[in-house]
């Protein structure tokens, strides 16, 4: 099991989309490994919109909470982050997490959207207007 990761985290072109698929568990460094990832892939591609497929994801820890409040989201704004359609969680304790989290992006003025699958989050995203 050892150098297995629990996200794919991706940039498709065609949609011009950061695209995260989160499954199952993830300790605390993989879950900051993969957000580091994802800032990277969005500066990188200059994008600016997320699909956040997390519907198979268990659980994100306070710690790791006010991680992305405070650490990961300043500087994924600071670099054009703006969007982000999340597909909601399955696992109730990650379902009030994310909860948590959607209140402190709405607070950042993030356009954010919660949706039950992949097809309608995508559909949102495409249909924003660009904001560069």
């Amino acid at each position: 099991m050892a150098g297995t990761v629990p996200y794919n985290i991706y940039y498709d072109s065609s949609s011009k989309l950061v695209i995260m698929e989160w499954r199952g568990y993830s300790t605390s460094a993989q879950f900051r490994e993969g957000t580091e990832l994802l800032l990277k892939i969005l500066m990188e591609n200059k994008a600016n919109k997320l699909l956040a497929d997390i519907e198979d994801m268990t659980l994100i820890g306070m710690e790791d909470q006010r991680y992305i409040e405070f650490n990961f989201l300043p500087r994924a704004m600071q670099n054009g982050f703006d969007a982000v359609a999340i597909v909601k969680p399955s696992n109730y304790f990650n379902k009030v997490a994310v909860e948590s989290i959607s209140y402190t992006l709405a607070k950042a003025k993030l356009q954010l959207r919660l949706f039950n699958n992949t097809k309608e989050a995508k559909q949102w995203l495409l249909e924003l207007p660009p904001s560069r």
